[in-house]
């Protein structure tokens, strides 16, 4: 159990170099992060939702390491959100340039 939130947060510290990395203008490479950081928050929700196996096994309270998976859930959501921002302007962009061109 431990190696596969070992794994969990492996892949978190990726994606979080990878939103670090973002280009403003890379709206393509948005929309990839922002696919796979939903489905990585929804496993830190799962993550939080059985934290009593994980209490057990890191020998720490419910309550701190709850409160650290949420904090990694939330984080994920806002990247999510901004990647879906960029997106978003990107594709807004593309649309407007193609319109100007005619």
């Amino acid at each position: 159990m431990l190696t596969e939130l070992q794994d969990d947060i492996e892949q978190f510290n990726v994606l979080r170099d990878n939103f670090e990395a973002l280009n403003s203008e890379d709206g393509d490479t948005a929309y990839k992060l922002a696919l796979q950081m939903i489905v990585c928050a929804d496993r830190w929700c799962e993550i939080a939702l059985n934290i009593s196996k994980y209490s057990k096994d890191l020998e720490n309270s419910k309550t701190n390491l709850y409160n650290w998976a949420y904090h990694k859930y939330r984080i994920l959501m806002t990247m999510h959100e901004f990647c879906r921002v960029v997106y978003r302007q990107c594709r807004e962009e593309m649309n407007n340039s193609f319109r100007n061109e005619m």
